[in-house]
């Protein structure tokens, strides 16, 4: 059985040594890649209110506190920047009219 390791980076706080890394040990990729968009969904929710897509991903770059990379093999294809552009726009995205 593959194990994998989810290291979150912290944007907030690039600077300070042993404070830029979390580590999160899981049995499979499916659990690696479900936890890795469950880091990045806390971390924008926790960056909110944003009042556009655009702003929360500049808040998210400059001061996200979870930007995970999913180390293992096989490997998870997960980039965290284009998922939370993704979730971002689905954010604010307008519910379609019926």
């Amino acid at each position: 059985m593959s194990r994998y390791t989810v290291v979150s980076f912290d944007n907030a706080h690039p600077d300070r040594v042993g404070a830029s890394l979390r580590r999160d040990e899981l049995d499979n990729d499916q659990e690696a890649l479900a936890h890795a968009k469950q880091l990045v969904d806390r971390a924008l929710e926790r960056l909110c209110p944003a009042s556009s897509a655009h702003e929360l991903m500049i808040l998210y770059a400059r001061r996200g506190s979870d930007v995970p990379v999913i180390y293992g093999e096989p490997r998870v294809d997960f980039r965290a920047y284009q998922y939370a552009r993704e979730k971002a726009t689905a954010m604010f995205a307008s519910p379609a009219l019926t």
